[in-house]
């Protein structure tokens, strides 16, 4: 196992830094196919007067909150803090932007035009929109957050959908464009399933497979059958059967569901073993890369190598919805780069801390300066 030790730490974010100064090689990125209005929340303990209030702190304190009204009924107010863009999609693609990365954007963000939510993704090469967007609620706490979807518009996004806005000969000569894929929100999205098994079908024999990567996150897959988990991961298997590198990235609540789903049994998914977690996930789905992102720390497995390092921890962090899509991103870019998996996993947690600090993506210089200032601050940044 490679673990990072203080010395390492130090040497590995100074190199990183200075790699990241170097231009990189030109890649373009496809991304699809969510997309979601989301409303930032906050849930009120105690309100002293109409500009002043005390938040629930904890989801455990908001569900204590819950049971006492069981039986009596109860109030609960919410404040909201901001409506912005969101989807795993839209929030990754417009981190790649703000890394300068060429990015093709496909999804639930407004037919005919895009809603105005999504104007940053403007700076895409390419914008292709299928459906409305979803709308979500983002119930925010310190510990983490409780996602509230309307999810009827995603719907619409179907394979039928995707050749109805664009035809199949572009359709593949987009994805020949493009070096890296990424394939988000399988949970949320229905027609996921369907548009794998056509992807494999009528685009995957026609692109030159073996010079791409495709990255999936799933999401939280606790609402979709065993079944439909199980169907899902026998398809991400046959992309790599067909020459690609694949990368699935998950949470460790995602990560123990998809265990379980494998045939791992696991009692208290608090407690579980990342390492162990992994090295099943790879025993069963020997992809190129897995890798799992937590709040203080993130590892990955390549080629039976484990590595891990901790993350720059937020106690009271301003906004965690799209805190990993935003980790995502950064461990991609290190990808893009043609990093370590170590300096891909600092990248992920540099970009993920920097996100959950100042409620936003940060760009490419904001992202060098949060590295340093990590390097500087390892304990108190």
């Amino acid at each position: 196992m490679q673990l990072e030790n203080s010395k390492s730490f130090a040497s590995s974010l100074s190199t990183l830094c200075n790699s990241l100064k170097h231009p990189p090689i030109p890649r373009k990125v496809f991304v699809g196919f969510d997309g979601f209005v989301d409303e930032i929340i906050h849930v009120v303990d105690i309100r002293y007067h109409s500009g002043a209030y005390k938040r629930i702190p904890s989801i455990q304190a908001y569900a204590d909150r819950i049971a006492r009204g069981s039986g009596m009924s109860t109030n609960i107010e919410l404040v909201s803090q901001q409506v912005k863009m969101g989807g795993n999609g839209p929030i990754l693609a417009n981190a790649l932007l703000n890394y300068e990365v060429d990015v093709t954007y496909m999804g639930a963000i407004g037919y005919p035009e895009p809603d105005p939510v999504f104007h940053e993704l403007a700076r895409c090469g390419k914008v292709i929109g299928l459906a409305p967007p979803a709308a979500t609620d983002a119930l925010e706490f310190h510990d983490g957050k409780i996602i509230a979807s309307k999810l009827t518009a995603l719907d619409s996004v179907t394979w039928e959908t995707i050749l109805s806005r664009c035809p199949l000969t572009e359709l593949i000569q987009i994805f020949e464009d493009c070096n890296y894929l990424v394939f988000s929100n399988w949970s949320m999205i229905v027609g996921m399933n369907q548009i794998f098994q056509e992807f494999l079908t009528h685009v995957a024999p026609k692109i030159s497979a073996s010079k791409k990567s495709v990255f999936f996150d799933l999401a939280d897959p606790e609402k979709r059958t065993q079944e439909d988990l199980q169907t899902a991961l026998s398809f991400i298997m046959k992309f790599t059967e067909a020459g690609f590198r694949v990368t699935l990235s998950m949470n460790l609540k995602e990560a123990c569901e998809i265990c379980e789903a494998l045939g791992k049994e696991i009692s208290d998914y608090r407690c579980a073993d990342t390492r162990e977690l992994l090295e099943y996930l790879s025993s069963r789905l020997p992809l190129f890369c897995t890798v799992i992102h937590l709040v203080d720390r993130a590892c990955c497995l390549h080629d039976n190598a484990y590595c891990e390092i901790m993350g720059p921890y937020c106690r009271e962090p301003k906004l965690t919805t799209g805190a990993g899509d935003n980790f995502n991103a950064g461990f991609l870019y290190g990808l893009i780069r043609d990093f370590s998996f170590t300096d891909c996993l600092y990248l992920g947690s540099a970009a993920s801390g920097f996100y959950v600090r100042h409620a936003k993506s940060p760009g490419l210089k904001e992202l060098m300066d949060f590295l340093v200032l990590w390097l500087e601050n390892p304990n108190t940044i």
